[in-house]
């Protein structure tokens, strides 16, 4: 257990906290809402409201800052967003007087973050990625599909940008769309903003969802890997192209050594979710996408052993710590409310039925960590349920005003 006064600023979800919290570290939890379930954890021991960081950078960056200067130790930063780590980089200077962060250079985040960036520094580094495109046109977009071949995929070149109000309701949740012929992409691409370099196409990599993989890994200041677990998806949210929502540990050397293998050839330093993919007919694994930030089931690292949190938080301040590999014992990660929606869509698509439902949660081997539930932190399903009934409440009352 660290002995040292140092906080943990997370700026994450539930997994975080507990990763930080079972090992002794304090953690102050800092969200945009005040309506987050995360807060209700025994592990969570101070709250700070933010400002929005996207819309009100300057005021939330005061907020930070009036908050590391009140602190005796200098605080160690963790994020799970995008914005939030293009916002701390952005500001680093600033913040590093008086916050720990352990992030990559500048530079290397917005080629990561920017993934028509990434494809071009993937292609000077001779990364295993699949065909990408960055169009300008329509015509462009057509052109491009014709030489990658259907299906095919549309993706953001940043995810924020579909998470924008107008645009989310033409793009939906998904992270991507599939394009199966030339109609359709030009049902997709009306839906969307005028092409401009906003969206990218690339080339689809055939499998079911089970084909996902994902790198978690921590990288110390010197460039030595210290911890690394690689997860396998099961199921995602929305189907095909989501988050994880039902994942566990998988044995898979070939996925973690082009990984690193990436990583290093880029020199990367800090926390990295390296998301790939397996082909389905010539088992060759693609890197999707590289994210400098934490994963949604990082918490499923903790359970096989590996606490990369814990891990940054060392490295960050100075402490021995010793290096990190998974136990190897079966584990999973369930987040039930999202699996639940998932199975309805999969089933919708006649990729699933209830009864195979039920039977892939109790016939795959493994203890499950849940991402509300846990027997020492009994508290956050609670606060989930209150903040759900809340919002079901809030929607009924102005689905009843439009009414009337």
């Amino acid at each position: 257990m660290p002995t040292s006064r140092n906080k943990a600023f997370v700026l994450g979800r539930i997994g975080l906290v507990r990763s930080l919290g079972r090992v002794g570290i304090p953690v102050t939890l800092a969200r945009e809402s005040p309506g987050v379930f995360e807060r209700w954890s025994r592990y969570c021991k101070e709250f700070l409201l933010l400002p929005h960081l996207v819309y009100e950078e300057d005021r939330a960056l005061k907020v930070i800052l009036d908050y590391g200067l009140r602190q005796e130790e200098k605080p160690v930063v963790f994020l799970s967003a995008e914005s939030d780590v293009l916002m701390f980089s952005r500001n680093r200077d600033e913040l590093s007087e008086y916050f720990h962060i352990t992030l990559p250079p500048h530079e290397l985040l917005l080629n990561l973050v920017d993934k028509g960036k990434f494809a071009r520094l993937a292609r000077a580094k001779n990364l295993p990625v699949p065909r990408t495109v960055v169009p300008q046109s329509q015509e462009e977009f057509s052109r491009a599909a014709q030489e990658i071949g259907y299906p095919c995929v549309i993706k953001p070149i940043s995810q924020r940008l579909w998470h924008q109000a107008d645009v989310h309701v033409r793009a939906g949740n998904a992270k991507a769309i599939l394009v199966r012929g030339s109609d359709e992409l030009k049902s997709v691409l009306q839906r969307l903003a005028p092409p401009g370099g906003r969206e990218l196409i690339q080339e689809y990599i055939p499998g079911d969802d089970s084909f996902h993989y994902s790198l978690h890994i921590y990288i110390d200041k010197s460039g030595t890997v210290r911890g690394s677990l690689v997860g396998q998806k099961l199921r995602t949210f929305p189907i095909h192209f989501g988050q994880g929502c039902y994942t566990k540990f998988a044995q898979a050397p070939e996925v973690e050594r082009i990984c690193v293998d990436s990583l290093q050839s880029i020199n990367y330093t800090g926390v990295a979710t390296v998301n790939v993919k397996r082909h389905a007919e010539t088992g060759k694994d693609y890197i999707l996408e590289v994210n400098p930030r934490y994963s949604l089931w990082g918490i499923l690292d903790f359970t096989c052993g590996v606490n990369l949190p814990f891990l940054q938080y060392c490295d960050a301040i100075g402490l021995d710590s010793a290096d990190q590999r998974p136990h190897g014992c079966p584990r999973r990660w369930l987040w039930f409310a999202r699996d639940f929606k998932a199975m309805i869509d999969y089933g919708r698509a006649g990729e699933l039925t209830l009864g195979q439902w039920l039977i892939s949660l109790f016939a795959e081997k493994g203890a499950i960590e849940f991402h509300t539930l846990a027997k020492d932190d009994p508290l956050p399903l609670l606060g989930s349920a209150w903040y759900s009934f809340l919002s079901f409440l809030r929607r009924g009352i102005s689905y009843i005003k439009r009414r009337l």
